[in-house]
């Protein structure tokens, strides 16, 4: 049995961060491999959905943690990743991975400190997701997941692109909305630096405080 895990939206202005953990026997790594399970950025929304439900039906289980602007606002965007993978090793230690494969984004020490307390080998490495096909499934189940909390986002606030800083549909979103409300929505990451230049009102550092 493999544990991969990975995680969606970390970078994105708005939404939730998405970290998904899957369990898979290892006889059927070769075969999700043959079917395409890869990197979800390197396959469609529709490939992905198509795959996802291929995954809920031949992994042992998975798990998925939301992480919040609220609490991406106020804590390190890399300890709360952790806390997230540290919560879904904890839940799929039950099923006694003979590896668990995390794709690295920080200080991997805590992480690794887990793993091998539980007695598994501990395989926590930059790009994971596009190296091991456990890391892989885990990448599209959170992919999938984020992007239909997205749409159901989307359905209250409008259509706002991507939700990434680099799609200017999602600037020009976050600008026709500026400019009607001074009160933040709460589906935006306040502490995102983009806001000092498009909406001040809305930035506000980890420290709690607004930057002019």
């Amino acid at each position: 049995m493999r544990v991969g895990i990975d995680e969606a939206g970390r970078g994105s202005l708005i939404g939730p961060m998405v970290v998904a953990g899957v369990a898979i026997d290892e006889s059927k790594l070769d075969f999700l491999k043959n079917m395409g399970v890869k990197d979800s950025k390197q396959l469609t929304r529709e490939r992905r959905e198509k795959l996802f439900s291929l995954l809920s039906n031949i992994v042992e289980a998975f798990v998925v943690v939301k992480v919040f602007p609220e609490d991406i606002d106020v804590y390190n965007l890399n300890d709360l990743t952790y806390n997230a993978v540290m919560k879904i090793i904890l839940t799929l230690s039950i099923y006694n991975p003979s590896v668990i494969t995390v794709d690295k984004v920080g200080d991997e020490k805590p992480v690794i400190e887990l793993i091998n307390k539980l007695g598994y080998k501990p395989n926590v490495v930059h790009k994971a997701d596009e190296l091991f096909v456990e890391a892989s499934a885990a990448s599209i189940i959170a992919k999938v997941v984020r992007d239909n909390y997205i749409d159901m986002l989307k359905e209250i606030y409008g259509d706002f692109g991507s939700g990434y800083p680099a799609d200017p549909k999602t600037i020009n979103w976050l600008k026709s909305f500026y400019k009607r409300s001074s009160i933040p929505p709460p589906i935006i990451r306040r502490s995102w630096k983009v806001l000092r230049s498009i909406a001040p009102l809305y930035y506000i550092n980890k420290e709690g405080k607004r930057i002019w």
